[in-house]
């Protein structure tokens, strides 16, 4: 029986070492998820951060947080998508 799929807002901080990595191609092929960028700045030399909603089981969530956060980009829950308005 396959978990529901659910849906969480994320912001992520990138350290320059990070910015070069495949980091949403890894979220899609190695965590199932399904993301939508909402906002992204990324930059070579400073960095950057992303905000996206991704849409998978809670567990493949929690796992690809866990993959992040391992490379070194702090992941932040920044609230329930339905409280936003678009």
């Amino acid at each position: 029986m396959s978990e529901a799929n659910s849906t969480a807002r994320l912001e992520l901080v990138y350290p320059i070492e990070q910015v070069t990595q495949p980091i949403i191609y890894h979220l899609v092929s190695d965590y199932r998820l399904i993301p939508n960028v909402r906002r992204a700045r990324i930059d070579a030399h400073t960095g950057g951060v992303m905000v996206l909603d991704v849409i998978g089981s809670k567990e493949d969530i929690s796992k690809a947080v866990h993959y992040l956060t391992e490379h070194g980009i702090t992941v932040t829950e920044i609230g329930s998508v339905e409280s936003w308005d678009i």
